[in-house]
This record gives structure tokens, C-alpha cells and sequence, in this order.
């Protein structure tokens, strides 16, 4: 590989890596705007999407970065056939991060020499078994990031300065993320047994914010409840519904189908609080998000961080709250990052390795473990 071209190629040609969905967060729009960077494949179990998603981006304004790009509908051959330096793993949870086949992705791309940027959550697998990926990931010294982008971004590197000036640091974590359901029309996502549930697969964010900003949490501490589906505070007004016009979860067991809020509430080793709650309740597309720290004297609130992103600030010794706006992309900053690391072979730039991601997603396990009884992740194996 030369120093300064990156040969590319994506797994799995949904939202994620191609667009659509929720919002314009995708990796193709940003990795074909980055110097170097030539895309050269992409596979997908429905090849006809791959194969639609790539002349899409060859027909557009970075056409060229495509022109080699070819559409596999097994990623196994796309990648002994055109050998990527690195590859974006954009795949549903359930179908990458285990240790064995059909699932072992990483471990398959690591004995490889491939570069990857996964992208969250890490998978179902337990932390048990995720352990052993990681184990394998470390001994094969493979080059890895995880997509949390959240730790790229420039009003998240303002409240880690504010706490850092802080006398005593971090006191209290509020974390606050409500999505609107009312257009999530991927079946899978009211599935706890193909998304991990709300908190494994899209929580996931603001509980690694919280050890971002907040250092590790004692996961003995960790204490939770939620609203199941089931019941009359369980029932949603607005649910999607499927071909046939009944809601989307009508065919998945009560017991399978994902809550409707999670209130967990923990103790970080440095003895800070933390808590998050998490709702499945907004109609219409518009989520709220929120993430709130106290300190002696300090009160910072990040708020609407996946849109029109603001920080306000209160600091010690002054009533006043500041306000600044952001309008960085720490997708883009993510994924820069990462070619980065590709091209120099140092992980250096790489804020979330997958050894640190493996204790972010240890966390969601432990939480909604305790949220649902036991009976949707083993606590403990963490």
C-alpha cells in the first residue's frame, strides 16, 4: 500500500454505510470525501441493494472514487477478490462479533492484516464472548475503531476541558435520550433477540459518553428498571405497522419485545453518580437527546447532539449559563481519524479501540440485565 491511497470496502449496503433512515450519517457520504480514499467494494446478503447503493455513489459528485468498486453478496468473497487495506463493518448486531462462523467478522478480518471500523454495538455476543474476540483482536495486533462518534466531537472535547478544570472533576452524569419511534420501520429493532434490545443497540452512545466523560463504572453498582411492552403503560399509540397492517412486533413473543423506558443509575469508580434514561416514546422523527455533568460550581448541558448541536456552560463562581453553537461533524472527524491510523499503521488517532468499547457494551448488558430481572442479559459477565 502507498502512503497515501487507502483502498476501501464496505460491509453490509444499509443506512449505515450508505444513507437513508434516520438521518444523513452515513460513511460512504464522508469516506469518498477524503482524500486518497478509493472505494472498491461492497457486499451485501442482498446483492441487488449493494449493487444499487454502489451506482448510486458512481453516478454522484465523487464518481470516481467508486469507478473500481464492485458488489459481492458475501463479504467473504469480496474480500479475497479485491484485498481492501480496510473495511467498514455496517451490519445488523446480530450478525457480526462472535468468536465462530457464520458471525466471527473481526476475527476473520484481523487474521487477514484488514484494517476495520466497526460500527456499534459490538454485537449480541456476551461480554464473555466478546472477550474472546477482543482477546483475539489484541494477539493479531489488528487495527481497529469503533463507531462512537460522540468521542470526536468538539463539544464533547469542551465538557472533558471544563471537567478537567474542575476541582474534584465529575460529580454527576444525566443522561437523557427519548427517540421517536413512530417511523422506525426495521422489524428487527422491536426484537430484543436481534437488536440487543434499546440500551445494547442504540443507548449504546450515551452510555459510552458517560465512561468518556466520567471514567469506568463500579458495574456492581449499576441499579435499573424498565417498562415492558407488555400492559398499559407499555402500549404505544403510534407504532409502525408492517405489510400485513399489523404493528411490527405483533408476530415477536411479549417477552421478546423491547421495552418502552429504561432508568438505570450507577456509581463510577472514582465515586461520581451517573444515571440514564432511555424512552421509546416521541412520535414523528424528531428525537430528544440530552446529556447533563454537575461539578463544584459547573453545570455543562450537551443538548441535541445528533442535530442542531449546543453546549451551555455554567462555570464556578457565576449564575450565568453560556451558550455556544457546533456545527463540526465528528462522523467525518471519526472516519478521517481512522484512514489516519490506516495510513501510518498507529492507532494513535483512534478514540474508541475495541477493547474499550468491549466495557461500554459490558455496561449495556449489566443495565439492562438489571432492568429486565435477568432474563434478556447474564449480569456478571461483564
Amino acid at each position: 500500500m502507498g502512503h497515501d491511497r487507502v483502498s476501501l470496502a464496505f460491509i453490509g449496503a444499509g443506512a449505515v454505510n450508505f444513507g437513508g433512515g434516520e438521518g444523513p450519517w452515513d460513511h460512504a457520504s464522508r469516506f469518498e470525501r477524503i482524500a486518497g480514499v478509493r472505494c472498491v467494494g461492497a457486499a451485501d446478503v442482498d446483492e441487488a441493494r449493494a449493487r444499487a447503493a454502489l451506482a448510486a455513489r458512481q453516478s454522484g459528485d465523487c464518481g470516481g472514487v467508486w469507478s473500481e468498486a464492485r458488489a459481492f453478496g458475501d463479504w467473504r468473497q469480496m474480500v479475497e477478490a479485491v484485498r481492501p487495506d480496510a473495511v467498514v463493518v455496517g451490519l445488523p448486531p446480530a450478525a457480526h462479533g462472535r468468536p465462530a462462523p457464520p458471525d466471527d467478522v473481526e476475527m476473520a478480518l484481523a487474521r487477514k492484516g484488514i484494517a476495520m471500523l466497526v460500527e456499534k454495538p459490538l454485537g449480541l455476543a456476551s461480554p464473555a464472548e466478546a472477550q474472546k474476540v477482543a482477546d483475539e483482536l489484541a494477539r493479531s495486533g489488528a487495527l481497529v475503531s469503533v463507531g462512537y462518534m460522540f468521542r470526536y466531537a468538539a463539544a464533547v472535547a469542551a465538557m472533558r476541558d471544563v471537567l478537567a478544570e474542575t476541582p474534584g472533576g465529575l460529580r454527576v452524569l444525566l443522561a437523557r435520550y427519548d427517540c421517536a419511534y413512530s417511523q422506525i420501520v426495521k422489524a428487527d429493532c422491536w426484537d430484543r433477540r436481534r437488536s440487543g434490545g434499546p440500551i445494547v443497540e442504540q443507548a449504546t452512545h450515551f452510555v459510552d459518553l458517560a465512561r468518556y466523560l466520567g471514567g469506568e463504572v463500579e458495574l456492581d453498582s449499576v441499579r435499573a428498571a424498565e417498562i415492558p411492552a407488555g400492559g398499559p403503560v407499555g402500549r404505544l399509540a403510534d407504532m409502525p405497522r408492517g405489510p400485513s397492517g399489523q404493528p411490527l412486533d405483533a408476530d415477536v413473543p411479549p417477552e421478546h419485545r423491547i421495552p418502552r423506558a429504561t432508568v438505570a443509575h450507577w456509581r463510577f469508580a472514582g465515586g461520581a453518580l451517573g444515571a440514564l434514561a432511555h424512552g421509546v416514546l416521541l412520535h414523528g422523527q424528531r428525537y430528544h437527546a440530552e446529556l447533563e455533568v454537575w461539578g463544584d460550581g459547573v453545570r455543562c448541558i450537551l443538548a441535541d447532539p445528533y442535530g442542531d448541536c449546543r453546549l451551555g456552560i455554567r462555570r464556578g463562581g457565576s449564575e450565568q449559563t453560556e451558550w455556544r453553537t457546533f456545527d463540526d461533524d465528528p462522523y467525518m472527524a471519526e472516519d478521517v481519524a481512522f484512514i489516519e491510523a490506516v495510513r501510518t499503521g498507529s492507532a494513535r488517532s483512534i478514540r474508541s479501540t475495541y477493547g474499550d468499547a468491549l466495557r461500554t457494551h459490558g455496561l449495556t448488558w449489566r443495565i439492562t440485565a438489571c432492568a429486565s430481572g435477568g432474563q434478556h442479559a447474564v449480569g456478571g459477565e461483564a
